[in-house]
């Protein structure tokens, strides 16, 4: 019996949507790859091969723990081209992770673009289920020419792991609501587990998300507020309890003393009583799941803050302001439009029910962000809710003709964003920032200047061999002369800051170069490098994140009293742990 004419119409229409979310990821695939080679290795990244390569060779993990980081996005991301080295006859490549770090990050990088494609592909299945086959392949394409998810989709770095396993969770905590299905409720709690291992800012899913099951109940008199306020207790200690299985499942059961100490501990018996400091000083020994160890270490880096850099302002503890500043000029200008027509169409667009989650969790996670955090890093601690407004915008898409040429626009103005910043979009700045140069001003920090640019800096000595007189006052925690960097080098780590600046700043050589979030940003002493334009650079990297200066002109600047003093001032920041 033939399908009816109808039904052939819509099978060929579910077909090519199919198609145009295939499309979509291959777009988006191909950009990455041609992107991974073009830098080099962002802050934190060195250790991350450093550490999934000691682990792969040992099982040794106990260091990325007392860091403060967590255990598994790395292991999701590097697991497959370990295997594929060691079978491959490059297993000196993970013997020596940092002679071999330029190839090494390569494959490391390629190795996790598949968690990009499945954040993708979630989003899309979640915008299909809430709205339908048009918002489906507009998700898809907001995603894929998003500059910031494929910025970071193009790292061996935790956000995009962190961001895959948030949306997946989140999707099937809005499943839960929409069916009352308890396996979407669990499923959801594991997978925010697996979340929580690749990025402890996971911890607040227990609490956006039971405030949003708070709001979908809408509990009207006090009585019903408090029934429903504690059910909601009662199902957030089920959902924390799912996370920690969810953890525990991914990370292999690993464990580990809270305190490297055994017997005395000093700053314990200090502060309690000795029976009191006895029962705390035993807990400090006893084994814990190994990533709360981890988050415990965060969290206490949390609480000393970290330095900040906003709108030419140095600060340590941050600004409440700073995320909302991040989004504007971060986010390219045309999903402000589409948003305002989202709003706009609310009432007109056909959605499934609860329709408002992702937006209601990604306006708490902003908030959230926004009033608790003490460290603003740059636009990428909100990357686990940028699918969730993908999905809630999408739903334009299906609000007849003008929403869906709105829509188009939005896209088109995606892929004009995504053709100003490739192959750099993690330099991505929109118009209203003035693009990366005036971005350097707004926020110089890992939305601008992460430590990626030496690859650049190689590029203008192979142009032009004078620079390769060079003294370099580079930010990150790689060595500039495995990239092939000419010249002397002060490396400047986040975590060290002063340990490789000189007593004042010195440049023996021809030409004086200078990472922008020391130029610009909070990572350098204070009064050390001249004030930001104060000299006319001669040349930067294509990412504009290093800067080449003539040392002479440095020298004639302090000869008319206009540059720095030379002798640091003291460091900017104290320390800032990773994360």
């Amino acid at each position: 019996m033939s399908a009816e004419p109808g039904d052939r119409i819509e099978t060929r229409r579910s077909a090519a949507a199919a198609a145009l979310v295939v499309l979509a990821a291959v777009v988006g695939l191909g950009l990455m790859v041609d992107s991974i080679g073009r830098s080099s290795a962002t802050y934190d990244e060195t250790l991350y091969l450093e550490t999934a390569a000691w682990w792969w060779r040992t099982g040794d993990q106990e260091s990325i723990s007392r860091a403060g980081s967590p255990l598994s996005f790395w292991k999701i991301q590097q697991v497959p081209v370990l295997w594929l080295l060691d079978h491959t006859g490059r297993g000196n490549w993970i013997d020596d992770p940092t002679g071999h770090e330029p190839e090494l990050l390569t494959w490391a990088r390629l190795s996790g673009l598949w968690i990009w494609v499945a954040a993708l592909l979630t989003t899309a299945l979640w915008s299909l289920r809430l709205h339908g086959r048009a918002a489906m392949v507009f998700a898809a394409w907001w995603f894929a020419l998003s500059p910031n998810l494929l910025a970071h989709g193009a790292l061996a770095t935790m956000e995009l792991p962190a961001t895959a396993a948030s949306v997946g969770s989140a999707f099937l905590f809005w499943r839960h609501l929409a069916t009352g299905r308890r396996r979407a409720f669990i499923a959801s709690g594991i997978l925010a587990g697996v979340a929580f291992s690749c990025k402890f800012t996971a911890v607040l899913w227990p609490i956006l998300y039971l405030a949003t099951w708070v709001l979908d109940r809408r509990p009207w008199g006090f009585r019903a507020l408090l029934r429903t306020t504690a059910r909601a207790m009662i199902l957030g200690a089920v959902f924390v309890a799912l996370m920690i299985v969810g953890d525990l499942m991914v990370t292999g059961f690993a464990t580990l003393p809270a305190s490297r100490q055994v017997g005395r501990h000093p700053s314990i018996e200090a502060r309690f009583s000795p029976a009191l400091a006895r029962v705390i000083s035993a807990a400090a020994e006893m084994p814990i799941p190994q990533d709360f160890v981890g988050f415990f270490r965060q969290f206490q880096h949390q609480r000393s803050g970290g330095p900040g850099y906003l709108l030419g302002e140095r600060k340590i503890g941050g600004w409440r302001h700073y995320y909302l500043v991040a989004m504007a000029v971060k986010i390219p200008l045309l999903f402000w439009v589409v948003l305002v027509a989202r709003l706009a169409a609310n009432g007109r667009i056909e959605t499934a029910r609860p329709s408002a989650t992702p937006i209601i969790i990604a306006v708490l996670y902003l908030a959230a962000a926004s009033f608790g955090s003490s460290r603003n890093f740059g636009f990428r601690y909100l990357l686990p809710v940028a699918p969730l407004a993908i999905v809630w915008i999408s739903g334009v898409a299906q609000a007849g003709r003008l929403g869906r040429t709105i829509a188009l626009v939005g896209l088109v103005g995606q892929a004009l964003a995504v053709a100003s910043s490739h192959p750099y979009e993690l330099t991505y700045f929109n118009e209203l920032a003035g693009g990366r140069t005036g971005g350097r001003g707004i926020l110089a920090d890992s939305n601008l200047d992460w430590g990626q640019g030496l690859k650049g800096l190689v590029d203008l000595q192979r142009n032009d061999p004078r620079l390769r007189d060079l003294t370099l006052y580079y930010f990150g925690d790689t060595d500039p002369r495995v990239y092939g960097v000419a010249g002397s080098a002060h490396v400047v780590h986040a975590e060290r800051t002063d340990a490789d600046f000189p007593p004042v700043l010195q440049a023996p050589t021809a030409y004086l170069a200078v990472s922008a979030s020391l130029e610009w940003g909070p990572w350098g002493p204070a009064g050390f490098f001249p004030e930001p334009g104060a000299l006319e650079p001669v040349a930067m990297t294509a990412d504009s994140t290093i800067a080449v200066y003539r040392s002479s002109d440095l020298a004639a600047l302090r000869a008319r009293g206009e540059g720095p003093s030379g002798a640091r001032s003291g460091p900017k920041n104290r320390g800032v742990p990773r994360q």
